[in-house]
């Protein structure tokens, strides 16, 4: 028995030699033995792990856990270890000699399974983590995904049904995984937060090859689709009733059956991470959600986007008040502040679907898509290549067979290109339009009904950070909403009139208003105002308080400029409620610097409410119509119940108007002076060009009211702050005689006075400003 290397003079087996000594058996025996050692101890470690996580789980399970590559890999380099090492032995006791290099190679052998058991056995032991296990899983439903959208096979009937029936049973055993970690012997956050990210990995997979997958494909799921016995047509609901029978539902396509089935499984991982005390690491999982649900609603999958924000929001809403955001140990604010990040996240989708949608309809407005559809009915490769709304590929492959029709039929094409583009555009501005209108359905649920819940539920923190949350979502949504009517104006010029289909999509007049929306959610956090009270600042928490303070003065000056009566004297009641408890809060939170500073800024609440008031009064007298009156009865209270609160507002004014215009507050009075003035200028209520200062020989004055015309601006004066002018007009008359008033004050009262001198303005032919 004798074998030669090709092309080498060298034997494996040498013919029987004398020398053949004990050193060479003794090494081979031991080469034996290690093998047959570390056979033993693989398979006691994979008996350790299968006789306890997996003692008790499901067969498909186990097979993923025995079939694992690199535990057969290394198997097989055991097993021909031993067998070599054995067949040596067999041959030397033959009398045959073992030449260096079939010892060489045995001794390779011999290493590598002695190294090799090392990175094998931290490999079996992290399938104590069963995330792992589902790597597999993960390839084997990538692999559908791409038999399913493959130019190569997504035409063959049979290779989509395996890809549908592979994609079915990998979906199964990932279910089961689950259930082994829904096991309180596994109740951990690292597992399912890996588990879930593998799933939106693979939805996003999906989502990008989706396109690419016909829409009268096997892959789809079949469901029942009945018919709607009161909106029968004639026929069919004669036949019914002459003959006492019914009749079996139409079998179509469920094209979002795959996203429902991740979605399942995606409620499950996301229920055991935050019961598993890992919260937060549950939480961080809504970046990749928020990222998903965007890219989803830019390729116009609404539906698929809806059915993934959905169950997040049902997710997060059952753990976002109570203790399963964070570890049993974590201190009271840090629950807290993982609470609050839930609420917040409850939202974060919604507003990613907002970004996405205003990506896609601009891009969509830049695509040329007359030569999209061109080449869709030219070729199936350019027609699954696009992005294209899944019923205007479906209206499109119709088109395309219809047109081969013609070709084979008549030799040429009959259908006109016009034809084609008026309905496919059609197509489109459908699945546009519905793709707005599914974000505007779901913004009740998700921003004023949560935000009602949370304030119902005596959780005024979460209910301002998801009504603060709710107001960027409600804010994009209006800034961005031109977008897509600019890419609707832009399908529109595909329509053509020849066509004898009525009508054009168009967007609902009786559709949700994101202003509307907007304007009442500050009703709702303006209402927080007193249950967000805090004696002073902790900076390891949001400024809840603070924020929606903020948000709730801004709100009362749009309000009041804008002349919505109803909402201006809700929201400049409830700050004007604040006021101490503002002052208070700040000379708190600034304790340790100067004097002077601390009251400057303890002061701006007092400031902002003359402010505010000062502009309701100016709205009075612009319009003839706000809420003045409300307004003035309501510090003529607190002046009654206060005799010294009039002095002490005179000295807030004149500590305003001695200080440096440098705190937050001044330069807020600024900007809404501004929009003060670009408001009357938009009004056309401006000074003559005649005007000298002082006034003496003029027009008279540039408005009716001496009020107004003290406040327009001209090129020797600038509107001043508002809290000037309630000063001047009201408080004055609650202070005694010989008080001082501030010099801004007095220059301000002087200029009313003289306008009030003047001659009303000449009404000239195009002038509205009187």
């Amino acid at each position: 028995m004798r074998t030669f290397l090709p092309d080498l003079n060298i034997s494996v087996i040498d013919s029987p030699d004398e020398r053949a000594g004990e050193a060479v058996v003794s090494l081979v025996e031991s080469a034996v033995a290690v093998g047959a050692t570390l056979l033993g101890l693989y398979y006691a470690t994979v008996g350790v792990i299968a006789s306890t996580i997996y003692k008790s789980v499901r067969g498909d399970v186990r097979d993923l856990f025995i079939s694992e590559r690199n535990s057969e890999t290394y198997l097989s380099i055991v097993l021909l270890t031993v067998a070599s090492g054995i067949t040596v032995l067999v041959a030397s006791a033959l009398g045959y000699a073992v030449s260096s290099l079939t010892l060489l190679v045995l001794a390779i052998f011999a290493t590598l399974t002695c190294v090799g058991l090392v990175g094998v056995t931290k490999r079996l032991l992290a399938y104590f983590d069963p995330s792992q296990l589902a790597l597999p899983l993960i390839r084997r439903l990538a692999a559908a995904i791409f038999d399913a959208g493959s130019e190569r096979t997504r035409g063959i009937p049979h290779r989509q049904d395996e890809a549908q029936t592979a994609a079915i049973r990998s979906l199964a055993s990932y279910r089961h995984l689950i259930e082994l970690i829904e096991g309180t012997e596994l109740r951990n956050a690292t597992a399912p937060v890996s588990l879930t990210r593998q799933l939106l990995q693979t939805l996003e997979l999906y989502s990008s090859w989706k396109h690419a997958i016909p829409t009268d494909s096997r892959w789809w799921q079949r469901v029942p689709q009945h018919m709607n016995w009161l909106t029968a047509d004639h026929t069919r609901l004669h036949l019914a009733l002459h003959t006492s029978s019914g009749f079996p539902p139409d079998m179509q396509p469920d094209y979002l059956w795959f996203e429902h089935a991740l979605a399942r499984l995606l409620k499950r991982t996301l229920t055991v991470a935050f019961r598993s005390q890992g919260g937060a690491d549950a939480l961080s999982v809504a970046e990749d959600v928020a990222n998903l649900v965007y890219r989803l609603t830019a390729r116009s999958q609404i539906e698929e986007a809806l059915v993934i924000e959905t169950m997040w929001g049902l997710v997060v809403a059952e753990v976002t008040d109570t203790p399963q955001v964070a570890a049993s140990d974590a201190a009271d604010y840090e629950l807290r502040i993982n609470q609050m990040a839930a609420a917040e996240s409850l939202v974060r989708p919604l507003t990613s679907m907002v970004l996405g949608l205003s990506h896609g309809a601009t891009a969509l407005a830049t695509r040329d898509l007359a030569g999209e559809f061109e080449a869709a009915l030219q070729s199936p490769k350019d027609l699954y290549s696009g992005t294209l709304p899944t019923e205007t590929r479906k209206m499109l492959e119709g088109f395309a067979k219809a047109v081969k029709r013609e070709i084979d039929i008549e030799g040429h094409r009959i259908t006109p290109s016009w034809w084609v583009n008026h309905l496919a555009a059609r197509s489109m501005v459908d699945a546009l339009i519905a793709t707005e209108n599914g974000i505007l359905r779901a913004l009740g649920s998700r921003t004023i009904d949560r935000v009602t819940a949370f304030q119902t539920g005596e959780r005024p923190d979460l209910a301002a950070v998801a009504g603060m949350a709710s107001l960027e979502l409600l804010h994009k949504l209006e800034v961005h909403q031109h977008r897509v009517s600019r890419t609707l104006e832009t399908l529109e010029k595909y329509r053509n009139s020849n066509t004898s289909i009525p009508g054009w999509p168009t967007r609902s007049p009786d559709s949700i208003s994101p202003r509307n929306e907007h304007q009442n959610l500050l009703r709702k956090l303006a209402e927080l105002l007193p249950a967000l009270r805090r004696t002073a600042f902790d900076p390891r928490e949001p400024d809840l308080y603070g924020q929606v303070y903020q948000f709730v003065i801004e709100g009362a000056f749009t309000a009041i400029l804008e002349g919505e009566r109803d909402r201006g004297l809700l929201m400049y009641e409830a700050a004007l409620s604040e006021v101490d408890s503002a002052r208070s809060r700040i000379s708190a939170d600034l304790a340790n610097v100067p004097d002077r500073t601390r009251l400057t800024f303890a002061l701006e609440p007092v400031i902002t409410a003359m402010d505010l008031a000062g502009y309701a009064l100016l709205v009075q007298e612009l319009d003839g119509s706000g809420i003045w009156a409300e307004v003035r009865t309501s510090w003529e209270s607190r002046l009654r119940g206060d005799p010294a609160l009039s002095q002490f507002l005179l000295a807030a004014a004149a500590h305003a108007d001695d200080a440096l215009p440098m705190s937050p507050g001044s330069f807020e009075r600024s900007r809404r002076s501004s929009l003060l003035e670009h408001m009357l200028e938009e009004r056309e209520i401006h000074q003559p060009e005649t005007y000298v200062w002082p006034p003496s020989v003029n027009r008279g004055r540039p408005h009716s009211s001496p009020i107004v015309s003290a406040f327009v601006p001209s090129r020797y004066r600038m509107t001043g702050d508002l809290y000037e002018l309630f000063v001047a007009e009201f408080l004055v008359s609650h202070l005694p005689p010989d008080a001082e008033l501030p010099s801004k004050v007095r220059r301000l009262a002087e200029a009313i006075k003289r306008f009030r001198n003047l001659p009303e303005p000449v009404v000239e032919d195009g002038d509205s400003h009187a």
